[in-house]
Order: structure tokens, then C-alpha cells, then sequence
């Protein structure tokens, strides 16, 4: 049970592996995260693509298309999958300049008015450490694409269409 608890604290972070390492360890110190994070053979992180009915409110009031979740670890030298279901009838991309290129097939129109979701895997191995900022490069979330719109450190709004990664 505390290892479930543990794996929650530290979602993102490779959790089928990270999980007995930090077990012996106090969650969320730099020592747990350095330890359990030397451990780790492969990365693999499940992100959602949600349409705007389905999306985060923005400060707006509505509903915007999402990515989620938006921030991840990475470390350097070990492969690293992103799994990626669209709920949403459009083409996204999780883009970040020097590191990944992430093309996201779009979801399919069912006859009930439903959607699909269409499944995409992209696997890499990041071989630089540092910041990236990933952002969509589809023009998405309409009809007032505010989720497109340029944030306060770049093309579209973080937590929205775009985030960051950080390679240790």
C-alpha cells in the first residue's frame, strides 16, 4: 500500500521502475529521486489528448484542448516511449526543437457522434541533458484557439498545448 502512495507522488517518472527504489526511501527528497532515477532501464509515459469538451478550463471559463500531462523527467541515455491517446478529431504533435517530434493521429468520427481514440507510440532516447518546451504546431482548440494563443515563454499555453521536459 505505501508503495502505491509512493508511485503517486512521483507519477511520471517511470513508475513500474521507480517504485521499489524509492520504496526504501523518503518520497520526494532528492535522495529518493536520485536513487530511484539511477535505477532506471527504460522510461515510458501514457499522455491524453483531450478535445475541448473534455479539456482544462482556462481563465476564460471554457473548456481548451489538453495534453496531459504536460511535464516530464527524462533521463538521459535511456530509451524512453510515449504512448499517446487522442480523444480528439485532430491532428496534434508534442514538438520540442533538438529533442522530439511527436505526431499525434487524430481520433475517428464514430456514426454515433463519438470518438475513437486513435493511439500513438513514439520511442526515443534523449542524448543531451537540459530544458526543452514542447508546444503543438497545429492550429487546434477552436473556435477562440486561446490554448494556441502565445504564452508568457513561448508558442501556445503550457499546461494546455504545450510544457516542458527536463533530461537529467
Amino acid at each position: 500500500m505505501k508503495t502505491g502512495l509512493i508511485a503517486c507522488a512521483v507519477l511520471g517518472l517511470g513508475v513500474a521502475v521507480v517504485q521499489p527504489a524509492l520504496a526504501a526511501s523518503q518520497p520526494g527528497t532528492p535522495t529518493a529521486i536520485g536513487t530511484a532515477f539511477a535505477n532506471v532501464t527504460r522510461q515510458h509515459y501514457t499522455v491524453y489528448v483531450l478535445p475541448g469538451s473534455m479539456g482544462f478550463i482556462g481563465p476564460d471559463k471554457q473548456h481548451h484542448d489538453t495534453i496531459a500531462p504536460s511535464s516530464f523527467v527524462l533521463k538521459v541515455g535511456v530509451p524512453v516511449t510515449f504512448t499517446v491517446i487522442n480523444f480528439d478529431d485532430g491532428h496534434h504533435s508534442m514538438t520540442a526543437p533538438g529533442l522530439m517530434n511527436i505526431m499525434i493521429k487524430p481520433g475517428t468520427d464514430e456514426p454515433n457522434g463519438s470518438i475513437k481514440p486513435a493511439i500513438t507510440t513514439y520511442t526515443f532516447t534523449p542524448e543531451k541533458a537540459g530544458n526543452f518546451r514542447w508546444h503543438c504546431i497545429f492550429q487546434c482548440d477552436g473556435p477562440s484557439h486561446w490554448a494556441m494563443s502565445h504564452g508568457f515563454d513561448g508558442p501556445d499555453r503550457d499546461g494546455y498545448m504545450a510544457g516542458w521536459i527536463k533530461v537529467l
